[in-house]
């Protein structure tokens, strides 16, 4: 399936109805593991979109929209 629109946007829809889920929850994560290549890719699309500054991290970031907390994990294997 071609992948398509812009991820950050994605993101947002996909946080949107995470919020939106018919349960009552103490905190809302969404884990990704990349590859170091989509790892790099995210990270520089995300600082992009969010003015964020700072160096590379090592192997984890996160954000957050609303209510949902994202975290980017590089997978090594």
């Amino acid at each position: 399936m071609e992948k398509k629109g812009d991820l950050f946007n994605q993101l947002a829809i996909i946080s949107d109805l995470v919020e939106r889920c018919n349960l009552v929850s103490v905190s809302s994560t969404i884990v990704f593991e990349l590859n170091r290549a989509e790892f790099e890719k995210v990270y520089t699309l995300v600082t992009r979109k969010t003015k964020m500054s700072g160096g590379m991290p090592k192997d984890t970031f996160n954000i957050q929209i609303g209510e949902v907390n994202i975290l980017f994990n590089m997978n090594n294997a």
